[in-house]
This record gives C-alpha cells, sequence and structure tokens, in this order.
C-alpha cells in the first residue's frame, strides 16, 4: 500500500511560522483596512448627525455650490426663498459662497442652527459672518424656514445684500517730460437705469450690438443694479456719441450722461501703445480675479491694461443692507486709494510729429517708431489703421528687406575685408544655386566702388558678397545690432529673428533680409540707433527700466557705415530726405513676401539725424525709396532739427 504523500511546506512559510506578504498583498490590505475606517468614520458620523443638521448641510452645500434654486427647494418657501437667494447673489456681484455648519440645537418647535458664511465678493474679497436658520420637521422631513435672516442675521423683510463701489482717480500716463499723454476730456457716458430695465439681458444684448461692448458683464451690472443706479455700458468722445446717442436714450431706461474720462489728444495718438479704458469683460474677470468686480472700468489693451492696477488705484468698496436699492446699512468697508501715474519715455512733440507724418486712416497698414540712441528710450510709436489696436511697430514680424544691409555691410566689414571703395559688379540679376536675384531698387550700375552699390541698394552686388561671409558671420553681427534679441521694453516687442544656414543661396538671400531674416519696426529702428550712437542699447518705453547694452562697434567699421548711410540720402535711393534739415544718415528697403511674379513687397526706410533714429514701415509699399522714405521726410521735417 502505497504511503500518503507528506504535504509540502508552503514557500511563503518561514521557521517559526510567520508568513510574508508580498507587495500587492499588503497594498490590498492596506485599501482594505482604510476603507473600513472610512466607513467606520462616515457611520460614525451619521450617527451623530440628527436628521435637521443633516437638512441644513443638504442646504449650505447647495447654496455653496451656486445651485439656489436647488437650495431653495429646501426651506419651507420655495418660491420666495430662490427669488431672495438670487437677488442676494447679484447683488454681491456674484460672489461666490462658502458655507459651514456649525452646529444644530432641537428647539421646543423645531431646531435651530448655526452658519458660517464667508462670501467671496469681487474687488472686496472675503465677507465672512455667522448666521442662523431655524427649522422644521413635517410629513416626515426637516425644512429650512426661510427668512431674509438666513443670508444675514441683520437682514428684514424687503432687503437684500448689496455692494457700493466708488473709483478713486485714475493715475495719468506722463510723457518724458511729465505731462499728460491722456488727460480728462469730455465724453458721453452710454448705459442705461437699472431699475427701468425689465429684460436685462435682451437690453444688454441691443446695447452690445450698438456699441460693441460684451454683453455679459452689462446684463449682470443691470441685474445687480439698484432702482435708481446708472449702468455704463461704454464712454465715447462728442464726436463719437453723436451717431448712437438717440438710438441709446430710445432703449427701455437707456440714458446718455455727459462726464470725462482719460483721452489722448485725436484718437490716433499712441493708441496701440497708450491703450484705453473702458468695461471689464467677462474674460478679464476670470484673468483678474477677485480684485475686480463687474461694474469695474479697466485698461484694455497697451499701458493702461499692463499697468492697470498701478494707475487704477482702489475703488472704496463696500457691502452694505439695500431696501429697495438703496443703502441703508454698511456692513463691511474697504478704504480706497488714488491711482498713481505712469511716467514713460515718450516725448508729446515726437510723438504729434510720427502721428501726423502717417496721416490719416486712408492707405495702406503701417508703422512709425523713433528712439533716443544715447539711451534706449523710445520717443514715439504710431501705428495705422487707428482702430487696431495691434501694435505693429512692436510686435510686427517682416522680412527687412535692403535695410538688413546694414548688418550685412558690417559682417562684410568684420569678417569680409569690405570697404567703401572696394570694387564690386551690379549686375541686373545674378543666379545663386539656381535662384534668380534681382534688384528692386536703383539700377544696374555695373562695376563700381561698394558705396555706390550701397547707396543703390543693389540687391545683385551683395548676394555676390554673401560668398566672403564666414559661417554664422551673419548671425554674430545681426546680434550685436539687437537683432534675435529679447526686447524688454515694457509692453510685448519683437526682437528679430535669423533663421540662417550656410546653403549658398540661402546665405545669399539672407543677405539681402530676405527668407531666414524677419524683424520688426522697432528691432530695425534700434540698428539705425546703433549706427548712430555707436552701440546696441535695448529699448524701452519707461525710465526706471535698466536699458540693455551691448559692446562698442569698433571705430573704424562705424566710421565705414555713418558714410555709407549719409550717402543713400545725399546720392542714393533715400534722396526723398537730402534737403530736410540737419544731417540724415538712413538705408532703404523693399521686402518681398507671399507669392507672385514679381511678389508683392513691404517698403521700409530706417535711420537717424542726431540724437533719434526711427523705422518707418508700409505695409504692401512698392519700394522703400518711393512710399516709406517720404514718410521718414514729413516725420523729421515736424521736429524741426531736433525732438
Amino acid at each position: 500500500m502505497p504511503r500518503p504523500l507528506k504535504p509540502k511546506r508552503p514557500q511563503s512559510v518561514e521557521r517559526g511560522g510567520s508568513r510574508r506578504v508580498g507587495p500587492r498583498r499588503r497594498l490590498a490590505a492596506g485599501a482594505v483596512a482604510l476603507s473600513l475606517i472610512a466607513g467606520a468614520a462616515i457611520l460614525l458620523w451619521l450617527l451623530r448627525t440628527s436628521p435637521a443638521e443633516a437638512a441644513l448641510q443638504g442646504f449650505v452645500e447647495l447654496w455653496s455650490r451656486g445651485d439656489d434654486r436647488g437650495a431653495a427647494r429646501l426651506t419651507d418657501e420655495p418660491r420666495s426663498a430662490a427669488v431672495a437667494l438670487q437677488a442676494n447673489r447679484r447683488g454681491l456681484d456674484g460672489a461666490r459662497l462658502e458655507a459651514e455648519v456649525l452646529g444644530v440645537e432641537e428647539t421646543a418647535d423645531g431646531a435651530r442652527g448655526r452658519v458660517r458664511l464667508t462670501w467671496r465678493v469681487p474687488g472686496i474679497g472675503p465677507f465672512s459672518y455667522v448666521s442662523h436658520a431655524n427649522l422644521r420637521s413635517g410629513e416626515g422631513r426637516w425644512r429650512i424656514r426661510w427668512a431674509p435672516a438666513v443670508v444675514h442675521p441683520g437682514l428684514a423683510a424687503g432687503e437684500r445684500l448689496g455692494t457700493v463701489r466708488e473709483p478713486r482717480a485714475r493715475g495719468e500716463i506722463l510723457d518724458r517730460r511729465g505731462r499728460p499723454l491722456m488727460s480728462a476730456k469730455p465724453v458721453k457716458r452710454m448705459g442705461v437705469v437699472a431699475g427701468e430695465v425689465e429684460d436685462p439681458a435682451d437690453v444688454a444684448q441691443r446695447l452690445s450690438k450698438l456699441l460693441g461692448v460684451e454683453p455679459g458683464p452689462l446684463k449682470l451690472a443691470i441685474r445687480a443694479g439698484g432702482r435708481e443706479q446708472f449702468v455704463e455700458a461704454v464712454a465715447l468722445r462728442l464726436d463719437e456719441a453723436e451717431r448712437v446717442e438717440e438710438e441709446v436714450e430710445a432703449l427701455p431706461g437707456g440714458e446718455v450722461v455727459t462726464g470725462t474720462a482719460q483721452l489722448a489728444p485725436i484718437r490716433a495718438f499712441g493708441r496701440a501703445v497708450l491703450g484705453a479704458v473702458g468695461p471689464v469683460t467677462s474674460e478679464q474677470l476670470e484673468q483678474l480675479g477677485d480684485a475686480y468686480a463687474p461694474t469695474d472700468e479697466v485698461g484694455q489693451w497697451g499701458l493702461q491694461r499692463r499697468f492697470d492696477r498701478q494707475l487704477r488705484g482702489r475703488p472704496r468698496a463696500a457691502v452694505v443692507e439695500r431696501r429697495e436699492g438703496v443703502p441703508t446699512n454698511t456692513l463691511l468697508e474697504r478704504p480706497g486709494r488714488a491711482g498713481r501715474n505712469l511716467k514713460t519715455t515718450i516725448d508729446r512733440d515726437v510723438q504729434t510729429a510720427a502721428e501726423r507724418a502717417l496721416g490719416d486712416d486712408g492707405g495702406r497698414n503701417r508703422a512709425l517708431v523713433a528712439v533716443q540712441p544715447s539711451t534706449g528710450d523710445v520717443l514715439a510709436v504710431a501705428n495705422r489703421p487707428t482702430d487696431d489696436t495691434y501694435n505693429r511697430a512692436f510686435e510686427g514680424t517682416y522680412p527687412p528687406g535692403s535695410t538688413f544691409k546694414v548688418v550685412t555691410t558690417s559682417a562684410l566689414i568684420r569678417e569680409g575685408g569690405l570697404t567703401p571703395d572696394t570694387p564690386v559688379d551690379c549686375p541686373r540679376t545674378r543666379v545663386v544655386g539656381g535662384r534668380l536675384f534681382r534688384n528692386f531698387e536703383g539700377r544696374a550700375g555695373g562695376v563700381g566702388p561698394f558705396r555706390r552699390s550701397f547707396a543703390e541698394s543693389c540687391n545683385t552686388a551683395f548676394v555676390g558678397l554673401s560668398r566672403r561671409l564666414k559661417s554664422g558671420a551673419l548671425s554674430r553681427t545681426a546680434r550685436s545690432f539687437g537683432l534675435g534679441r529679447e526686447i524688454d521694453a515694457g509692453l510685448p516687442a519683437f526682437g528679430g529673428r535669423m533663421s540662417l544656414s550656410d546653403d549658398r543661396t540661402a546665405l545669399a538671400a539672407a543677405a539681402i533680409g530676405q527668407d531666414g531674416v524677419l524683424a520688426s519696426p522697432i528691432s530695425l529702428a534700434v540698428v539705425a540707433a546703433t549706427v548712430a550712437d555707436g552701440r546696441w542699447r535695448g529699448p524701452r518705453l519707461l525710465p526706471s527700466r535698466p536699458a540693455a547694452v551691448g559692446p562698442p562697434v569698433r571705430d573704424g567699421e562705424l566710421r565705414d557705415l555713418r558714410i555709407l548711410t549719409r550717402q543713400v540720402v545725399t546720392e542714393g535711393t533715400a534722396e526723398a530726405l537730402a534737403d530736410v534739415p540737419g544731417e540724415v544718415h538712413g538705408k532703404t528697403g523693399t521686402a518681398e513676401y507671399g507669392q507672385g511674379d514679381p511678389p508683392p513687397t513691404h517698403a521700409w526706410f530706417v535711420g537717424y539725424r542726431g540724437d533719434l533714429a526711427l523705422a518707418v514701415l508700409v505695409e504692401g509699399g512698392r519700394s522703400g525709396g518711393e512710399v516709406a522714405a517720404p514718410i521718414a521726410r514729413r516725420f523729421l521735417g515736424a521736429l524741426e532739427g531736433g525732438p
């Protein structure tokens, strides 16, 4: 008879009888233990929580989530409670609520609970207090006895919470000499009287179409407004208001109020840089946080937006009790403070000359920017069209065309042994790597000194000279003139980009500012400023910002660049400026973009006179000499010799 098999010892059992448990089993066991503990805690809470407290907890949870109607259904007067809860939330400008039950005590006729309420009121911050709620039991469940005091112990029938905001004087944006660039001017404020509007959503939408404002915050402000409160949609200059004044007044509750606002001398004056102030949008409220309320006015773009907190100061704000829209008692007050002025590097006279030089909105998109070479201070920034808030003078990205020949020439002098008198050939066309290059400005001059090819902006001469450039020479030189560096001017700005390769064809195109080379008007104005001052200085809009400074340009190189840029004005493509007072230096540019045969072009002029450098761009302009240089002439002529 076979012997029975002896059972094997399990591998997980050690001597002494203890069991090894693998990681997964340990985790599973831990999870089970935690679940048991959590379940026990919940059970203990349920056992300790009375039905009345559970009912109150459900009410405050729905109320805190913003479900005012859901919370109202847990009261004994759902309709009245819903109206009151929504009115109080609107009165606090849509504030977020955090509610916590502190305890519930049963009484002879029901129960009484204590609740800590904390409202996060836009533009005011936390408003916290303890309120009480009475409860009664009936039909097998507990309900909250509705009363205004549930919202706040100081409220009686017919009262609700609300806010009061009194804006302080807004700071001014000043020029370099302390003169205001924007000042108080008469306006017409378009809006409605809140108590006379039966359908806030409809009126807000109609005002939106009429005035171009966002309807959401306007609807909220009308709903939250007192019976006699004027809710502003937008403030318009007097000439702009004439077109829509009658239509606004014809709306339910529509009203036009005469007032003042911070405005520039004319609508175009530095518009993209200075910015404007207007009613806050819902998107802005999400970005700005609780420091702002739906009824606030904020900077919409430019310096007004970038430095809004400094300029606006802090409004006096309060949480109040209201009866029929009229404040009856102040519950919380935040003191206000006046805004602080913002001093800029802009020169009001130079800015005026820039606006006059660009003219009205007719014609192509264009920009003019002026800087002071010795400091890097931005003296003027003008853009067209006027209604476009895009600051193309700072943020635009364009091929620089022949204005980049200043950089190419510097690289050729530094690393290619070029001089103004070096003989070079300027044929009508030249082919490099199968690509045809031709001249846009000037004429084919044949063989002659380099100074002539530079003055006449001969593309084919530069294409031929590009073979002298060593690897990385253009990028290194461009950076020494500021191109490719980040610009920290106080507002977003494009410092230029060089995506260059050692391919012969690509290098030839880059030598004349095409293909892998991009720049903005401000970055090219700095190139001209570098020639004027002898070193690169980072441009700045605010004198409080330290200006970055590069190494000096070598004397011989600087002397040659000044000779060449002066000859462009006296004998070359920028002869439109030849009779302008003072010694003007410059370089024109005609930059290809897009498709076509020939492709369309942008027109450029960059240059300097004394301690003033500038860049002019005209999108789609035929040539720099014909289109951009005359604008520079008007600008410098208006300054009568200097800023």
